[in-house]
């Protein structure tokens, strides 16, 4: 009775602070529209200023030079370049003030948007592919523990991908591919460790109640929108790509004669212009030599050069990594697993040097005569490349961590909104008894003012549960809202539920079975083949929870009836948990006879309009007979109905 109670209180508090979720964004909401307003105000003037700082200067030097020469010019022209520059920084900075109070404005919209139109779809819905090269495939950044992969038939029967918004659709707030996988692959592969759920259920608490931590690292990422195909090549690259080590022999020689040369060219240069033009051809002969050595090092050149090149193109997204690793440092706590999150971004944006590298990614972007006569002097190229692959490589497994650990943000991001914007929701409590309770549980993609709340507690004790009742009475809803409450609980999310506890348990479905012809299976036995998978299952350490809606359905009646009574008495003597759906009464029977088997239904109600439903599930199996009285309120001819009546009495 005390757990009951305190199980309402956490709901109950739960509720309390749900509610106010929507007045704390709205609140935050028209505070960030404020300061937008006031950064683009001065964004927009600072702007003006370095525009008019800059006319100054170029003013300045034309006029002074005119009428006193280019010394008194260069000397007029400091204070109006100091005053540029002032101006320059001023305008980026407050530039970055209104890009930034923009992308957290564009998070705090979104979650509003999913707070108040519960059941929409707030980014994408679909489920996301790998990308066709392996190389550009991450490893999760946090353990998940043992798992258990679900089939295309229970990611069919729980709709994780369905449109027009189905679990993920539900739950998905990343805007990365990477981030958008990291959350298929937990969705997919349900945790069947509690010390695992609970660590991944305490991060996501962290960021349910730390609002604005966890929209300020969501609008950081929001900067890499659009950007997914550069990570994956991003990720490749640092896989894949910087396999050379700079270091060599020959690199050495031509670092120090570099320096040699370049040194020689200054003197021949500052030579030349005191009139001394025979330094010309040791300018000439200097670049004849040089271009001797870079033809020897060829092989060389050309391996830095395709080392470095390509993440010429990546400088955004490093940059954008390097923001998010920033934001990370500030925003995360130290302990537990957003701890390990927090550790690889604070390598990131301390050892990875992303800053030194992107500067020196713009450099190699220099081109035309300034570029190929530096190659031709100090061997420019080789200079650069050979620092950013030296950077990359020393760097190169702190950014696949910051980049895992991107991906493994997003999602707990994402199932933090999902808990944080959705009402009436519980994080359920892990126990070491067989044990599978939902009081007052919701389908999450019913929204929650037309959704009918129901409980299921299975047991060691009690391990079938049969629900009987008519059709459209809500029989295979309940199941799927069973499946996808057990699904969101083994991967840490907070479930639609007045309270729930459980044991993971491994999850199997039969509840929607369609003809596969590229298998060459009928209804009937590519049903048969789904459900053997439940019957076959023997010997795990970890309970199967079966669903199973009108077992045999494809068959006739007779072989249906001593089938499913078959399947039912093999499956409660496998010790597994199982929920059976079906129209059959001999089952209900079946069930009545067993200690291990409970009997539930759903009920109809005819009135004057027609067959209504209540959608509320009732103790035992159904009774109710209205067939033949619907098909009287249909004005079936009497001689019908009186036949019918008669097959009933007989």
């Amino acid at each position: 009775m005390n757990k009951d109670v305190k199980t309402r209180s956490a709901a109950a508090a739960g509720e309390c602070r749900e509610a106010s979720c929507r007045e704390r964004l709205a609140a935050y909401q028209r505070g960030l529209q404020g300061d937008l307003a006031v950064y683009s105000r001065r964004e927009a003037r600072w702007s003006w200023l370095r525009l008019g700082a800059f006319g100054a200067c170029v003013a300045a030097i034309v006029v002074v030079a005119h009428l006193w020469g280019f010394g008194p010019a260069a000397m007029t022209a400091i204070p109006v370049l100091i005053v540029f520059r002032f101006a320059v920084a001023r305008h980026l900075r407050w530039k970055g003030a209104r890009s930034s109070t923009e992308r957290t404005l564009l998070v705090v919209d979104e979650s509003l948007r999913c707070a108040v139109e519960e059941g929409g779809p707030v980014r994408d819905w679909r489920r996301p592919n790998d990308p066709d090269r392996p190389g550009a495939i991450l490893p999760a950044a946090l353990e998940s523990g043992p798992t258990w992969p679900l089939s295309e038939q229970e990611l069919d029967d729980l709709d994780l991908y369905a449109p027009p918004v189905g679990i993920f659709g539900l739950l998905n707030r990343t805007s990365t591919d990477l981030g958008a996988r990291r959350l298929r692959d937990i969705l997919n592969a349900p945790c069947l460790s509690a010390q695992y759920i609970r660590q991944r259920q305490e991060a996501v608490r962290w960021l349910t109640r730390h609002d604005t931590q966890r929209m300020a690292m969501m609008a950081s990422i929001v900067a890499l929108r659009g950007q997914s195909h550069r990570l994956d090549g991003l990720v490749e690259h640092l896989h894949d790509g910087l396999v050379l080590n700079p270091h060599t022999v020959a690199s050495w020689w031509i670092r120090i004669w570099s320096v040699v040369s370049g040194l020689f060219f200054a003197l021949a240069v500052v030579q030349m212009l005191r009139a001394q033009y025979e330094w010309f051809r040791w300018i000439v002969l200097l670049i004849v030599v040089n271009l001797l050595i870079a033809r020897l090092n060829r092989s060389m050149l050309i391996r830095l050069r395709a080392a470095a090149l390509p993440l010429v193109r990546l400088t955004a997204v490093l940059r954008g990594l390097w923001a998010v690793a920033q934001q990370a440092t500030e925003n995360l706590p130290a302990e537990a697993d957003l701890g390990v999150l927090r550790h690889r971004f604070v390598k990131v944006a301390t050892e990875a040097e992303i800053p030194s590298l992107c500067e020196r990614l713009g450099w190699l972007a220099l081109g035309g005569l300034a570029r190929s006569l530096l190659n031709a002097v100090v061997f420019y190229d080789f200079h650069v490349c050979e620092a950013i692959v030296r950077r990359s490589v020393s760097g190169r497994q702190m950014l696949l961590d910051g980049l895992a650990a991107m991906a493994e943000f997003e999602a707990l991001a994402s199932l933090a909104c999902f808990a944080a914007e959705r009402e009436g929701t519980c994080y359920p409590e892990l126990t070491g008894e067989t044990l599978v309770s939902i009081s007052d549980g919701r389908h999450p993609l019913i929204v929650p003012q037309k959704a009918t709340s129901n409980s299921v507690c299975l047991t060691d004790a009690k391990r079938m549960w049969v629900i009987t009742g008519p059709n459209a009475a809500g029989k295979s809803t309940y199941l799927r809202m069973i499946g996808v409450n057990v699904l969101l609980a083994q991967i840490g999310s907070a479930v639609p539920a007045r309270g729930m506890a459980l044991s993971p348990v491994r999850l199997l479905t039969d509840v929607r079975i369609r003809d596969d012809l590229a298998r060459n299976e009928s209804y009937f036995l590519s049903e048969v083949r789904r459900l053997r998978r439940m019957v076959a299952d023997a010997g795990a350490d970890t309970r199967l929870l079966g669903l199973i809606d009108e077992p045999f359905r494809g068959t006739n009646s007779s072989e249906r009836t001593a089938a499913g009574i078959a399947l039912a008495e093999h499956l409660l003597a496998s010790g597994n948990l199982f929920l059976l759906a079906t129209h059959e009464e001999t089952l209900a029977q079946t069930a009545a006879m067993s200690d291990a088997a409970e009997n539930h239904h759903f009920q109809e109600h005819l009135t004057e309009q027609g067959i209504e439903f209540d959608y509320l599930l009732c103790p035992g199996p159904a009774n109710t007979r209205t067939a033949i009285r619907i098909l009287e309120q249909e004005q079936y001819p009497p001689t019908l109905l009186n036949r019918a009546r008669g097959l009933m009495e007989s």
